[in-house]
């Protein structure tokens, strides 16, 4: 089965994507490549498939600052209810302050069974607090598989967040993992497709809560 992305923590437009791989890679991608998905003025999801790896990027523009981004995601243990599909986040440790390792759980509609993964990221914000990136990896090697959740595989994703004007920022997110299980390859790209435009909607609906322009 071929690997798709799976939607949770970090982004990177491709019009960034120079700063994130390799010439080998950059020539194999281009804007022609990317299937584009306009969700709103304000947001759009594209996906492309590279080396018969799925990938989802989405950009949005937002009125808030990455200190306020990160603490939603900080939050996420409480609720992360604007995460589409997701059952439970769990930060397992973060003793050192720049990391965090995290147990998430997805809930999945019979008869697919719920989705998990284990995950490590690491966050840095520039001098200046207008720049904020995080780098996640998998780390479900290091942990059992729950007998009825199948799990996530080569999980990889990038945030990256900056300044834009006026008080704007952009929030951009590109991410793939294996899901595991038997799901049909068309049938997780438009899951995982729908999943991230619905979670960025979200998003930006919580992010601009309470906030007057």
């Amino acid at each position: 089965m071929q690997s798709f992305v799976f939607f949770i923590f970090i982004t990177l437009p491709w019009l960034l994507i120079s700063s994130l791989y390799s010439p080998v890679i950059l020539a194999q991608i281009s804007v022609q490549d990317w299937e584009q998905k306009q969700v709103s003025q304000h947001i759009l999801v594209s996906s492309s498939t590279v080396n018969n790896v799925y990938k989802v990027n989405a950009k949005m523009y937002v009125h808030a600052t990455p200190d306020e981004f990160f603490a939603l995601l900080e939050h996420t243990q409480k609720d992360c209810s604007w995460i589409a599909n997701c059952k439970r986040v769990e930060v397992l440790n973060q003793s050192l302050s720049q990391y965090r390792f995290v147990h998430t759980v997805f809930n999945s509609p019979w008869p697919v069974a719920d989705r998990e993964m284990y995950t490590r990221s690491f966050h840095q914000f520039d001098q200046s607090h207008q720049h904020l990136s995080i780098l996640i990896e998998d780390i479900s090697s290091d942990y059992p598989t729950h007998p009825k959740r199948v799990m996530m595989n080569n999980v990889t994703a990038q945030w990256s967040m900056s300044y834009s004007h006026d008080g704007w920022y952009e929030l951009n997110y590109l991410a793939s993992a294996e899901p595991g299980g038997l799901i049909p390859t068309w049938l997780s790209k438009t899951l995982l497709k729908n999943a991230t435009a619905e979670t960025f909607a979200q998003l930006r609906e919580r992010l601009h809560a309470d906030k007057t322009f």
